[in-house]
């Protein structure tokens, strides 16, 4: 009898794992059946980089092309200033320089400034005036085109370097001399714009700067000369420059968006020419999303100096920072600025 009873409970354990197995096989077989979607990964969007105008061309567009979008005379409102000043974060409080300022276009809010209402050398960057003065011109006088060319005078071939080095009696077209002017920041060229416009006079043409200034209302500015270079007289201390606020070359900076081909010109990184390829000095060109240039400068006293503007998702921030003592911290500091205004 007990060998018979072991039989029994023998038999019913092997059955309950028979089962159990088999209540396992249905069900794994049952789950390999069933289709699953594969898990679709995260979708990070990222902030579209504008693209930049074009390079201007090697030869200028055609003679009839307008140089100016006007359907109606644009009315430009005052700049909000913020309430109270504006802290920057400590990676560009650490920063030396003189004078600054940033501003969203799209708002008219000042984002941030420092001293700059205060009118400080600005070197180079009066190349910007030199060429809205020369496109408002350019527009008036049907007789002239970015295909006219410009006799080299003697006079221009004295300035200063930086220049194109160009040779007196040469005939050289407009469309080059604003390249040299602004990628090369050649002085020579831009004294030679100057007397081009002023009908043969450089100090017409100054007198017409700064009356374009007061249009503007550029109000803390005064101009001597067309290129930004120290005028110096018989003592170390009779020495004239331009000066202007970094408020007021925001205002220019404003104006040069009436002439899309001024911006192709700030805004190429290189360009080809009868004298060779001319890269732009601007290092955020190309490194910063967006950039759209527009002019540095340089001078001991002006230091080190940058007008910029750069443009992501719709939204266009410009400014104007002066008085580094080093290049590369001009840019690194606009660099790290920017990427706070676009969060602010």
């Amino acid at each position: 009898m007990k060998a018979m009873r072991e039989r029994v409970i023998a038999l019913i354990v092997c059955s309950m794992i028979f089962v159990a197995v088999l209540i396992i096989g249905v069900i794994t077989a049952a789950r390999s059946t069933v289709r699953t979607e594969p898990e679709k990964p995260v979708a990070v969007e990222k902030a579209p980089v504008q693209p930049l105008p074009p390079p201007p061309p090697e030869e200028p567009p055609p003679k009839k092309t307008r140089y100016k979008r006007r359907n109606a005379p644009a009315v430009y409102s005052n700049f909000i200033n913020p309430a109270a000043p504006v802290k920057l974060p400590g990676n560009l409080a650490a920063y030396k320089f003189k004078a600054g300022i940033l501003v969203d276009l799209n708002t008219r809010k000042v984002l941030w400034s420092k001293n700059a209402s205060i009118p400080v050398p600005i070197a180079s960057l009066t190349k910007l005036l030199t060429i809205y003065t020369a496109f408002e011109e350019l527009e008036q006088r049907e007789e002239l085109n970015l295909h006219s060319l410009v006799t080299v005078s003697r006079e221009c071939t004295l300035a200063a370097p930086v220049k194109i080095r160009l040779t007196p009696g040469e005939k050289v077209k407009l469309h080059h001399l604003f390249i040299y002017s602004m990628l090369k920041s050649a002085n020579d060229a831009s004294h030679l714009l100057a007397e081009y416009f002023g009908y043969g006079d450089s100090s017409r043409f100054i007198a017409m700067m700064n009356n374009k200034a007061r249009e503007i209302n550029m109000t803390s500015s005064s101009f001597v000369n067309a290129n930004g270079l120290p005028i110096y007289g018989t003592t170390p201390q009779d020495v004239q420059m331009n000066r202007a606020s970094c408020m007021d070359m925001v205002k220019l900076i404003e104006r040069l968006y009436e002439y899309p081909m001024i911006i192709r010109y700030t805004s190429s990184r290189q360009t080809t020419t009868p004298r060779g390829t001319l890269n732009n000095g601007n290092r955020l060109l190309g490194a910063v999303p967006g950039m759209e240039g527009l002019k540095t400068g340089y001078t001991n006293a002006a230091g080190n100096c940058l007008a910029f503007s750069c443009r992501r998702n719709g939204r266009r921030l410009v400014g104007v920072v002066t008085g580094f003592s080093k290049r590369q911290n001009c840019f690194d500091f606009t660099r790290k600025l920017l990427e706070w205004g676009f969060k602010n």
